[in-house]
């Protein structure tokens, strides 16, 4: 399923869409047009908020899995997206919008929006579970760390490449993550850089006029772990690679400065590893 436009799908009533192509894979775990989405609970609590998000992981029965991403707001809470497009309608534009620019990321197979008056009541988006990935922050932790320095290092430096060289793209292409932390990007166990998977996009945006400040908060949030695990010289070794061989000393020394200031506001625990030299 794509999405062209970042919008409401409803000014009133409710709305459940699902892929064709998995109408009978999403009723084998209950999930259908007629579903009552807002009260679905999937096989796996994977995270939650504190009282309007609910994240589920539904096993199918093929041995595939989906993850159920549902939003439900208290009646005091409900003018907060009052004709504004909702968190799941943001994700559901952003992964399509993703894959138009040739990053990969987040299959859709399954939206709903409620709404009375325009008013936001709930929410849901369903996406394809990625078999053998993991975030990339907890690859840091329970995979990268073990490996001898000199692998760390080249890994290190061919997961950069591909990343910064996606977000790149992206912010060329007028797409902005604004919340482009490391457990926001899936790898494969084994670390290969083409594996990386981009998701958890609500607060996605195409900025036109402030595009300098949406590429300083995605490089920041980039940065959150980075700092702690990397020298000054090779996070400015990193930018090179944002930037393009192009730029001067002193357009990379800038944008270091902007991240540095941006992350200064609320300075990032650092990231403890149990490395294994």
């Amino acid at each position: 399923m794509l999405c062209d436009q970042r919008k409401l799908h409803r000014v009133h009533g409710s709305l459940f869409a699902i892929d064709p192509e998995w109408v009978q894979a999403l009723a084998s775990v209950g999930l259908t047009a007629d579903t009552d989405w807002q009260g679905f609970t999937g096989d796996v609590l994977v995270s939650k908020s504190k009282e309007v998000t609910r994240c589920y992981r539904c096993d199918l029965d093929d041995g595939r899995s989906v993850y159920f991403k549902r939003y439900i707001y208290p009646w005091r809470r409900w003018r907060e997206f009052w004709m504004r497009p909702a968190k799941s309608a943001v994700e559901y534009w952003a992964y399509s919008r993703l894959r138009s620019l040739g990053i990969p990321t987040l299959n859709v197979v399954a939206f709903g929006e409620q709404r009375r008056l325009a008013a936001l009541g709930g929410g849901c988006i369903v996406t394809e579970g990625i078999p053998d990935t993991i975030d990339l922050e907890q690859f840091a932790r329970e995979v990268w760390c073990r490996w001898p320095r000199a692998r760390r290092r080249d890994s290190a430096r061919a997961i950069a490449s591909v990343i910064l060289r996606q977000a790149r793209r992206a912010h060329d292409g007028g797409f902005f993550h604004h919340d482009l932390k490391w457990r926001n990007l899936l790898i494969g166990a084994d670390g290969d850089p083409r594996s990386l998977v981009w998701i958890d996009a609500p607060r996605a945006s195409r900025m036109r006029l402030r595009h300098r400040r949406g590429v300083i908060t995605d490089l920041s949030g980039l940065a959150r772990i980075a700092i702690s695990l990397f020298s000054r010289s090779e996070c400015m070794r990193f930018l090179r690679i944002y930037l393009g061989d192009e730029a001067s000393p002193g357009e990379r020394k800038r944008l270091f400065r902007a991240v540095q200031r941006h992350l200064g506001r609320r300075m990032p625990a650092p990231l403890e590893l149990d490395y294994a030299d």
